[in-house]
């Protein structure tokens, strides 16, 4: 007899497909936090048995990441989820992105398992399918919160990994995005956070930021409360 369905399973398939790879340890800490390696165990048994999720350990013997299929992505559209807030995948994401996907969905976990976490929590390629493509530069992951009484607030994500030369590529990157957001949420408290992997790299990014249109705040990614920097 096939394993039930559970409610939480399409708001973890949900989330995989939204952010297009998320690790175990990721999921474990966002959406099983109080149960047991066990259930999280039955619970990838069941999606990938199910062709809902893929699977794959990295390096044979490392920790497990999964993205959403299309027949997943097709289960969660029947379900009434938006088709584009899905990133249907074969696999893992190519080697040239690996890295950066996994620290925007440690960005997520981070964000999504705060004690006021936002209500919407978007990353850039939702964004850009959302809008069409239509904008010309988005914040890796954008976290929206709407309090009742007072004004939106949101936080824009720039998961920074150290390669990019600080002056002609960061820097320009964030006068651009301080502008856009400056443009699309008026009447919204909006911050820039920047994660970045070493202290030495904050450091430089500080020291060298301008004045823009909106806070720019520069932080350690593994030295937030809660990240686990095993991801």
């Amino acid at each position: 007899m096939a394993s039930p369905t559970l409610p939480r399973d399409l708001e973890v398939m949900r989330a995989v497909g939204r952010f297009r790879m998320l690790t175990r340890p990721q999921l474990k800490r966002w959406f099983f936090a109080d149960v047991s390696e066990t259930v999280v165990t039955r619970f990838v048994d069941r999606t990938t048995g199910k062709g809902w999720l893929g699977v794959q350990r990295l390096h044979g013997n490392g920790m497990q990441v999964l993205w959403l299929t299309r027949k997943g992505r097709d289960v969660l559209v029947g379900q009434g989820v938006a088709a584009a807030d899905l990133f249907p995948a074969t696999g893992p994401a190519a080697a040239k992105d690996f890295e950066h996907t996994v620290m925007i969905g440690e960005a997520a976990v981070w964000l999504a398992t705060k004690t006021i976490p936002p209500e919407e929590l978007l990353p850039a390629s939702a964004l850009l399918r959302f809008f069409g493509g239509r904008m010309a530069v988005v914040p890796d992951l954008l976290a929206l919160w709407r309090p009742e009484g007072s004004a939106p607030a949101a936080l824009a994500v720039e998961v920074d990994l150290g390669t990019e030369p600080i002056q002609t590529v960061l820097l320009p990157k964030l006068a651009l995005l301080a502008d856009a957001l400056h443009d699309w949420l008026p009447g919204c408290v909006t911050t820039i956070l920047v994660l970045v992997p070493r202290g030495r790299r904050r450091a430089a990014v500080r020291d060298a930021l301008p004045e823009l249109p909106i806070p720019v705040l520069v932080e350690v990614l593994e030295e937030l409360p809660g990240v686990n920097s095993g991801v």
